[in-house]
């Protein structure tokens, strides 16, 4: 199938790509930021590199694909859910290339020179409705990529795009499939059956002592009597504790949230010399000192245009964007940060090349008034004193002992109202599952850690009774199990009229003449589809998988026995099957053909044992 699909598509490439490779591509330039960056290759997948930054994309697509799933509350801390992230990127990753593999097979190569016409129609890099090179710059240095790092990410995600399209391309041709569903969906049928189950056998049973005794013992768990706690309660938030900040603090704390705010932004612009253009470290020396003396005399602007070697910047002002101190290498922004606006620094010395920084803007940002401010310090505040309230609570209760009359002083002593439980089990308590546990983890007659209602509600719980889980004795459940052992018995029976090879008819006498059945009835539908709501779904695919006419035939359902013959089989009519019904099922086979296609992809490439992470990441957690 593989080897098909590939000389299949061949075709189907060659006419669809030519249509971007005859295209007349104008180079656009783009501009190349020069600087080292380190290798940081986060695995490989047989051939195929994967940056981290390629790794952490997918990863936090994952994560955001769960959050969809089960809400934004989820922990990606827990350490069981960290194990399924990692599974779930690899697992993307390999899909990915999978697919980009099967691609690269078919020997197209995709021109850079597309690759960049392409970016330079993303709106992040554009500006006005033109392709803005000091955008783009940015973006690369932000994400600390070279072009060419962008242009191969981009180049893959084209690859992938195309690759899913020609398969997609080429499923549409496997019409026969869909027309295969069409012809069974509305395929009509005449069916006799009986559907037995343990209420319908007659045979009679009895229950051995020894056959009750071991189900006991066996099946304990089905007869437990669980532990059940009595407890004192106490609810604590901010309300109760009337803890709210009164202005005086509120206008301190705000005091000290214009001391926090950080340094303004600042946009920066260099000239470059590059230390290969020179032939040796004398003369490069000699135009640093000469790029010096003239900065004293001419504008920044100016010296960019006279001396920068960088020529991704040098004609738009040697711009490299702004920083807020963490952007640029800490020899760039130990300087930046003592420079004011229009203020050159001294030569810096970087990997073999030399800069000169400028502050070209400062960026500031507009500080909320006080009032502006004032409620969310003052619910800020109230927070912290409401947590460091909880934390005194639990340091003067944890571990102590104490009797009833000590619980109800110490409620009284903070006006607090007591609340009792009377021997509630494990599923009777109304907490959360993390909650619940805490109480009954909590030592008797001593009070439980704060079980968190909400981020503004705790509750402590003193535990002053226990009565641990049993077992009801077997005096007490035996007549419960004698009913469950006589029902497997009648189950088992209808197991061996599946397994019994005796010819019998569909029909009343014949049935109760061979077995120990009673008050069924044999019924027939006719002209039946797969859509008929007569039956279920479980009789409906057994029934219309048959392909025999009047033979009888036996399957086990999950809840009894079936026992029928089809009759007759009258050909279905796909015309009255409606559009936007046909359209559905299409997408279904599509899909189905799809996946079975990417599942021998997978299977052959075995990209699940060729991911390969780098050793000094192996040992951390992404």
């Amino acid at each position: 199938m593989i080897s098909f699909l590939r000389n299949r598509l061949q075709g189907i490439v060659a006419f669809s790509f030519l249509g971007i490779v005859a295209l007349t591509f104008a180079f656009l330039g783009l501009p190349t930021f020069t600087q080292t960056f380190t290798e940081n290759n986060y695995a490989t997948i047989g051939k195929y590199s994967i940056s981290q930054s390629e790794y952490f994309t997918s990863k936090s697509q994952v994560e955001q694909n769960l959050r969809e799933q089960l809400g934004e509350g989820i922990d990606f801390s827990d350490p069981a859910l960290i194990d399924a992230i990692q599974n779930l990127t690899n697992n993307s990753l390999i899909e990915k290339y999978t697919i980009i593999n099967f691609f690269d097979e078919i020997g197209i190569e995709i021109p850079d020179s597309y690759v960049e016409n392409e970016l330079s129609k993303i709106d992040s890099f554009n500006e006005n409705g033109e392709f803005s090179q000091e955008l783009f710059k940015n973006y690369l240095i932000n994400f600390n990529l070279t072009k060419q790092d962008l242009v191969e990410d981009t180049k893959s995600d084209i690859k992938l795009n195309l690759a899913v399209s020609l398969l997609d391309a080429t499923s549409n041709s496997y019409t026969s499939s869909t027309n295969q569903y069409l012809d069974l969906l509305t395929e009509r049928r005449t069916v006799r059956y009986v559907k037995l189950d343990e209420s319908n056998v007659s045979k009679d049973f009895a229950s051995s002592e020894d056959e009750l005794l071991n189900y006991y013992e066996t099946n304990k768990d089905q007869f437990l009597i669980p532990e059940e706690r009595s407890y004192y309660s106490i609810t604590f938030n901010k309300e109760v504790l009337n803890i709210s900040a009164n202005e005086e603090v509120v206008r301190s704390a705000y005091d000290q949230y214009l001391l926090s705010l950080p340094a303004p932004e600042k946009r920066v612009a260099h000239v470059m010399l590059i230390g290969s253009n020179y032939e040796n470290e004398d003369i490069l020396t000699m135009k640093v000192s000469e790029v010096e003396s003239d900065l004293l005399n001419i504008s920044f602007a100016d010296a960019v245009k006279k001396y920068s070697e960088d020529l991704g910047t040098a004609d738009i002002g040697g711009d490299l964007g702004f920083t807020n101190g963490e952007v640029f290498p800490v020899e760039f922004e130990t300087q930046i940060a003592d420079l004011s606006l229009n203020e050159v620094s001294q030569p810096i010395f970087y990997e073999g090349n030399v800069h000169f920084l400028s502050i070209t803007e400062v960026e500031s940002f507009q500080i909320p008034s006080f009032e502006d401010k004032q409620t969310d310090l003052s619910n800020q505040i109230d927070q912290i004193n409401y947590e460091d309230k909880i934390n005194e609570f639990v340091k003067l209760l944890s571990g102590t002992n104490s009797d009833i009359t000590e619980v109800k002083e110490f409620a009284d002593s903070f006006s607090l109202t007591l609340t009792k439980y009377e021997a509630k089990s494990l599923l009777d308590v109304d907490f959360s599952s993390e909650n619940s546990n805490i109480l009954f983890q909590t030592t008797l007659g001593t009070w439980s850690d704060p079980l968190q209602i909400t981020p503004e509600e705790h509750i402590f719980a003193f535990v002053y009774d226990d009565t641990p889980s049993d077992f009801k004795s077997y005096e007490d459940v035996v007549q419960q199990i004698e009913p469950i052992i006589l029902k497997q018995k009648r189950i088992s029976y209808l197991e061996e009229i599946y397994a019994d090879i005796s010819d019998f008819s569909l029909n009343k006498d014949s049935l109760t003449n061979l077995f120990s059945i009673e008050s069924f009835k044999v019924e027939q539908l006719k002209n039946i589809n797969r859509s008929t709501s007569l039956l279920n779904n479980e009789m409906v695919n057994i029934i219309f998988s048959e392909y025999e006419t009047d033979v009888v035939k036996k399957e086990l359902l999950q809840d009894g026995l079936l026992l029928y013959s089809i009759s007759n089989r009258m050909s279905g009519d796909i015309s009255k099957v409606a559009p936007e019904d046909r359209e559905s099922i299409e997408i279904e086979v599509k899909a189905g053909l799809l996946q079975l296609i990417f599942n021998n992809l997978r299977a052959e490439y075995d990209f699940d044992n060729k991911l390969v992470v780098n050793p000094q990441f192996a040992s951390q957690n992404p």
